[in-house]
């Protein structure tokens, strides 16, 4: 069981949907725990996805990632868009 406050991250995102649990609730005898994602993502994930909540077989443990984790993906993110700008 997960608990509020502990950072987790999508097992199908796993570079950039990290954040923390920030509660539970039970949805067709299932828990399903709500999601905040860590600010130091620069590109912020879709409100959709900001805002939801998964399974607690959709997310693993993680610990914090590190300032410099996230200057890293911003870093990818921005060249990412830029060349698709272009």
């Amino acid at each position: 069981m997960l608990t509020k406050g502990q950072y987790v991250r999508h097992k199908m995102a796993r570079e950039t949907l990290i954040g923390t649990i920030e509660g539970a609730e039970i949805q067709r005898g299932r828990v399903f725990y709500r999601f905040q994602q860590d600010p130091r993502l620069r590109q912020q994930a879709s409100a959709l996805l900001r805002e939801t909540s998964f399974s607690e077989d959709e997310l693993e443990l993680c610990d914090r990632p590190s300032d410099e984790y996230w200057a890293s993906i911003n870093r990818r993110i921005e060249v990412s868009s830029r060349r698709v700008a272009a």
